[in-house]
């Protein structure tokens, strides 16, 4: 009797610990499949306008969120480096369509194509402040007659977009500024952002016509 209590308890131990001890990425672990990429048009710690990260989807726990650099953020939705949010390695770049991404049946050696997919993503991360500000806000000799896209209704406030182009930004799942545009979302907006016709469109949405947008444009298109 005592030796089939013990052996009940044992089994229920076993199957309480393997529900709980799943480790990140491991398959069944249900917050494995919860990761996603996130953008906020927020300047971060580093001295980047935009901050780029893998957190659980949906959480407002602080604590679930993992920053990333635009490389390593650039390196992980390609597939290049293991990811919470990318545990197949897939190309989100190619799945999303964000840019075309060139084969390895091109003339293009392997690395090659992850140096082209990496630069070109961070510089459409580079260029993500243009949403948030009407002039480039850091001191910068190369960027001070940079012009972004917003244009909020106060000609003063050069760091906020307007109410209509913040309408446009909350079809990417957001209310305001501060929160996470996350998952398909958030590779939805990097493509969007290449778009001459959606540029055009978010900066006449505040009333401003911009008939030639050759400087405005995401660079590298």
């Amino acid at each position: 009797m005592k030796r089939n209590i013990l052996i009940i308890l044992f089994v229920s131990i076993a199957i309480s610990s393997s529900s709980q001890i799943n480790t990140f990425g491991e398959e069944g672990d249900e917050t494995a499949t919860n990761f996603v990429f996130a953008i906020k048009l927020m300047p971060s710690l580093n001295g980047n306008l935009v901050q780029v990260a893998v957190k659980l989807k949906d959480s407002e726990d602080p604590k679930s969120v993992e920053y990333l650099t635009f490389n390593g953020f650039a390196r992980q939705i390609a597939g290049y480096e293991s990811s919470k949010a990318n545990p197949n390695k897939e190309n989100l770049i190619e799945k999303y369509n964000v840019f075309e991404v060139p084969s390895e049946a091109t003339e293009k050696g392997n690395s090659e194509i992850i140096f082209y997919t990496v630069k070109k993503t961070e510089v459409i991360l580079n260029n993500l402040w243009r949403l948030k500000y009407s002039e480039y806000p850091y001191f910068s000799m190369e960027r001070n007659s940079d012009k972004g896209w917003a244009k909020h209704q106060d000609i003063n406030i050069t760091w906020l977009p307007s109410d209509s182009q913040m309408n446009i930004l909350r079809q990417y799942g957001i209310n305001e500024l501060s929160e996470f545009i996350e998952g398909e979302d958030a590779m939805r907006l990097l493509k969007d952002v290449r778009d001459r016709e959606w540029q055009n469109r978010y900066i006449q949405s505040a009333g401003v016509y911009q008939g030639d947008m050759s400087t405005d444009t995401i660079p590298g298109n």
